[in-house]
């Protein structure tokens, strides 16, 4: 998202579009150690937005571990982990749609299937879902493997509107979902250790036996629709999850 798109994506919140528009030009290069992110002041002015919600632009991309503050000198790009690593901080339900810096590749397209436990959790009336399989890079290496379950109707239309991507491309199944069916309000998660089974552990080039993190997550609409069933297996060599944590009523809102 550039600059001048930061008006139009008028469905997120103005900091959380800030944050995106500043995420993408760190990632482009745009700053370094001896040049700093622009202050409050210069964004407000290039954006027209309040103080508070440029302050809260800054805090989510601190939260996501892209930048750094130093008082009196400025904000500063965070180095950027070892090759082959994808760090993750997930606070929104925005950046579980994007998850930045990664790519990811359908190695299953779209099928239906019957599964009465899946067909059950998402509230389906029949034992029939639609299920793909989802591969995620970063820098050259896989890390992540993620098996998708969606209501038929979800999956036909996937298939139907051109939305299943060939090779690597950016982006997620679940912001295209939430694109087509409605917004993605909700997400439950679950995550369990798992040794990496054979069949995974060749697809994300490890070792069968290797300790891997399971991440289960159901994503809702507003009405508390089931949207997706989302089940990510993590190499764990190459994967680092951070989550920052807040007291109720202390983490800011505007």
């Amino acid at each position: 998202m550039s600059a001048s798109e930061l008006g139009e994506s008028s469905e997120l919140p103005g900091y959380r579009r800030l944050a995106m528009v500043l995420a993408d030009e760190i990632a482009a290069g745009r700053y370094g150690p001896d040049n700093p992110l622009p202050t409050d002041t210069d964004l407000m002015l290039t954006h027209g937005l309040g103080r508070q919600t440029v302050r809260r632009a800054f805090q989510e991309l601190v939260a996501d571990g892209l930048v750094y503050r130093v008082r009196g000198k400025g904000t500063f790009p965070t180095p950027q982990p070892r090759r082959g690593r994808a760090v993750r901080s997930t606070g929104s339900i925005e950046a579980l749609e994007q998850w930045t810096g990664t790519e990811m590749e359908v190695i299953s397209g779209v099928a239906l299937e019957r599964d009465p436990e899946c067909a059950a959790r998402l509230e389906l009336d029949g034992p029939v879902v639609a299920h793909l399989t989802v591969r995620r890079w970063v820098d050259g290496e896989p890390f992540a493997l993620t098996e998708i379950f969606l209501p038929p109707e979800i999956g036909n239309r996937l298939v139907s509107d051109d939305l299943i991507p060939g090779g690597r491309v950016t982006g997620t199944i679940v912001a295209s979902v939430g694109a087509m069916a409605g917004p993605v309000a909700s997400a439950d998660e679950t995550v369990t250790a798992i040794a990496i089974p054979e069949p995974l552990a060749e697809a994300l080039h490890t070792t069968p036996g290797r300790p891997a993190l399971r991440v289960e997550r159901v994503f809702r609409s507003f009405s508390g629709r089931p949207l997706e069933i989302a089940v990510t297996v993590h190499a764990s060599e190459r994967y680092e999850h951070r989550l920052s944590i807040h007291r109720v009523g202390s983490h800011p809102t505007a």
